[in-house]
């Protein structure tokens, strides 16, 4: 592992062999030239699948700019994430991260769609995505699309609570060589490079790598958390013109990941579960290429496919081999004489693997071959001289543990003004069950004896033999897009999401058996009662610009759940939401040449009763970000963050996984060189 290290820190550095400097492309951009009406026209992909402004969006859309990244000084994606209003990111452990959105923030989270340039990440086995595993280096990311509430008639099953779409940039925009390098507090250290060559007119590529890592993070008490993490990875992008309307754009990456933990592993003698240090050793090569060919009446015929190997493996627990290809096809034509803009198409995914546990539990079947498919239309009218804007959609899932099941979506858009936008829609959007769901069947926990009358240890199993549940939600959503003028913007959505059914923990364990065992014990799974949840709430976000130089953003989101008072006490990541997240940032350009950011957050109690385990106080931080222009293709950054609270816990750990960790407030410093 070390040995790969080395070598991707050396091809980061190999990458940059020019022996002179040129001009400065990579200073700091002053806000003037960032102005509302730009960003209102932003092209945004994720919605509809087709190029829309973001001004017009009929949904709740959040664009997370390039220049938001590289003020920001963020390091990783989840740490950008937090920019938008509506998305609850909390850090687990050194490298884990917890990211939902409208509730549902947890380890194994699975109701959010992420993509990178339309490439789904989530793990089949459990839905999610696993953040310490994906990389992308921020320099290479042209924005983040941010859909909140459900989008599954655009992007099939599991994007139930929205979608993120992050873009990377196209080869022909970041030619020349760059490296950038951060050390951190706590042993977080970032190297990563780039090489691109190529024109706009023949086409270009981009080779880069880069390798990272973080140092050991501190458990509640004062103890070593274990859980300092290494990743590298190295990559290809090519963007190429095969004649006037014929695109291609094929991405290649490897990555190797190394990745510590404490587990808690479960016994049914005291204390009942057993700290012990592991590693999580994960690999990943992938190929994803897209084909578009352009034609006539503005139509567009676009071919994508994925290739993708993956190997992993926690230590002493679990090791997995998957392979994945993906193919898709989808048309967009406007039909002659038509205000319509149609877009249709199908995909279809094969997924295999080869899941193997060692003591705690079993895959059953340890090998599975699953064959999805899907079929989509979307109708997208303008009437009334342009300004009123309809939309319907439908996709059609199968998959192999749900079956066929359809979700629709119809919206609404009414331009009041050239910048101001009304719209509100309806959406079903559902989840599948994942293989690990289905197929697992895990020791997670021991309830001690004596805890809810038992007189015996309770070893609680994940339970691969409950019914098969397919989670649904049906959403109402009306908002306002606004630039009110040259200096402020605002977008406001209200929601009510209704999950019918939606899964949660019961509280009585299902088919208990006494095993006779040298310490007798109870063995029983986890039930998984369905039931109807309520969410609704408010996303506010405002872009104010005073002055040319000064920019003030403010995000708040406030949530309110509704469940069955029989599971108010239950283990759903929903009734941990906080209720109230708010961000509120100040960027100043103090001269053409250094710019200064200052971000604060704050996040409201996590549970609704202090009592519970899961109870976690509020938690307000600032952070401190500056980047300095000291040469024309050498720029300084800096960043404080974290400040001005305690070392604490953001969010506890899922039910039997690891021990929590606190953060605490940290330092960064960062050098970018272009040329």
């Amino acid at each position: 592992m070390h040995a790969t290290r080395t070598r991707t820190t050396l091809a980061c550095l190999a990458l940059l062999t020019s022996s002179a400097w040129g001009q400065n492309v990579g200073g700091v951009r002053a806000l003037a030239e960032l102005s509302l009406e730009d960003l209102m026209r932003i092209e945004v992909v994720s919605a509809s699948r087709g190029s829309d402004r973001l001004g017009d969006v009929a949904a709740p859309v959040f664009v997370i700019t390039r220049d938001d990244l590289l003020r920001t000084g963020v390091r990783s994606l989840p740490e950008a994430l937090r920019l938008a209003p509506g998305v609850d990111v909390a850090r687990l452990s050194g490298a884990r991260w917890a990211v939902g959105v409208r509730g549902d923030a947890g380890r194994f989270s699975n109701k959010l769609q992420v993509l990178v340039d339309g490439r789904s990440l989530y793990s089949p086995l459990f839905s999610g995505v696993m953040w310490e595993t994906q990389r992308v280096p921020i320099a290479d990311i042209e924005r983040i699309e941010i859909i909140r509430g459900p989008a599954g008639a655009v992007w099939g099953a599991n994007a139930v609570n929205g979608v993120i779409n992050i873009i990377t940039r196209r080869a022909q925009d970041s030619l020349g060589q760059r490296l950038d390098m951060e050390l951190g507090s706590e042993g977080a250290a970032v190297f990563q490079g780039s090489h691109g060559v190529g024109s706009a007119a023949e086409g270009a590529w981009r080779l880069y790598a880069q390798a990272d890592g973080t140092g050991h993070s501190t458990e509640p008490g004062g103890a070593t958390a274990h859980d300092a993490s290494r990743v590298s990875t190295a990559g290809l992008r090519l963007d190429q013109d095969l004649d006037a309307r014929t695109q291609l754009s094929l991405q290649a990456q490897v990555l190797d990941s190394r990745v510590r933990d404490t587990r808690l592993r479960p016994v049914v003698v005291p204390p009942y579960a057993l700290a012990s240090s592991t590693t999580q050793l994960f690999r990943r090569a992938h190929v994803h290429g897209t084909l578009s060919r352009d034609l006539a009446e503005g139509g567009q015929l676009t071919l994508s496919g994925l290739l993708a190997l993956e190997s992993g493996e926690e230590r002493g627990s679990q090791s997995v081999d998957s392979q994945t290809a993906d193919l898709e096809v989808s048309h967009t034509f406007r039909p002659a004489a038509s205000a319509h803009r149609i877009t249709w198409g199908a995909g279809t995914k094969l997924y295999i693997d080869h899941n193997e546990t060692q003591g705690l539990g079993k895959f059953d079947p340890a090998r599975r071959r699953l064959l999805d498919w899907r079929l989509f239309a979307q109708d997208r009218w303008l009437g009334v001289d342009g300004r009123l804007s309809v939309v319907g959609g439908l996709r059609v899932d199968h998959t192999y543990f749900a079956g066929t099941r359809s979700q629709p979506s119809v919206s609404f858009a009414w331009k009041q003004t050239t910048d101001t936008t009304l719209w509100t829609s309806w959406s079903q959007a559902i989840r599948v069950p994942s293989r690990g769901e289905e197929d697992a069947d895990l020791a997670v926990a021991v309830i001690p004896p004596g805890v809810a009358g038992n007189p015996l240890p309770v070893l609680l199993r994940s339970g691969s033999d409950a019914p098969t549940l397919v989670e649904s939600v049906r959403a109402v959503q009306a908002g306002l897009r606004s630039r009110v003028d040259d200096r402020l913007a605002l977008d406001a959505t209200l929601f009510r999401q209704v999950y019918d059914p939606l899964s949660f923990r019961s509280a009585i364990p299902r088919q208990p058996q006494v095993v006779m065992a040298p310490v007798p014990y109870i063995d029983a799974s986890i039930g998984i009662e369905p039931a109807r949840a309520v969410v609704h709430g408010l996303e506010l976000s405002a872009d104010w610009r005073p002055l040319p130089s000064l920019r003030q953003q403010l995000g708040y989101t406030w949530l309110q759940a509704s469940v069955p008072p029989t599971q108010s006490r239950g283990g759903s990541a929903l009734l941990q939401s906080p209720r109230h997240l708010l961000t509120l940032r100040w960027s100043y350009d103090v001269s053409p040449l250094l710019s200064v950011d200052a971000w604060a957050r704050h996040s409201s109690a996590r549970g609704r009763d202090a009592t519970q385990p899961g109870h976690l106080p509020a938690r307000t931080v600032l952070d401190l970000s500056a980047r300095w222009s000291v040469a024309r293709n050498v720029v300084l950054g800096a960043r404080a963050y974290n400040l001005g609270g305690p070392r604490r816990v953001e969010i506890q750990p899922d039910l039997g996984y690891s021990k929590p960790v606190e953060v605490a407030p940290g330092l960064g410093l960062r050098i970018e060189i272009r040329h």
